[in-house]
């Protein structure tokens, strides 16, 4: 995708997050102000490595990664959930959070996968 476009997309989906929960959700401030950048720059790296995240969600049909994968989920929503039980932009922040240290851990991968020798 056109890097342009793809850091506009960013954008609008950071300051869309970030306008909700100032909205509907008010609390902290500096929470609040963290979560824009925070789901710009998640989004800006899973549309560039969007390839590589659809690989790797389909790759592997086997038991262990499906527990992993329940694992992962039943982890978060349960942090998640508690989080926002203190504070819901906090909450989103968490989610956020999570879903940017996949999206870092996949645009690595992409790294590493393409420097290997073939």
């Amino acid at each position: 995708m056109n890097r342009a476009l793809r850091y506009g997309v960013a954008l609008v989906v950071g300051l869309a997050v970030a306008g909700l929960v100032a909205r509907f959700f008010p609390g902290d401030p500096f929470v609040t102000a963290a979560i824009f950048p925070l789901y710009a720059a998640t989004t800006s790296l899973v549309v560039a490595h969007r390839k590589t995240w659809r690989r790797t969600s389909r790759g592997d049909p086997g038991r262990l990664a499906r527990f992993r994968g329940a694992m992962g989920g039943g982890i978060g929503a349960f942090t998640a959930s508690v989080i926002a039980e203190i504070s819901l932009p906090a909450g989103v922040a968490a989610v956020g959070l999570m879903v940017f240290g996949m999206a870092l851990g996949i645009a690595e991968l992409e790294r590493v996968t393409e420097s290997a020798p073939a």
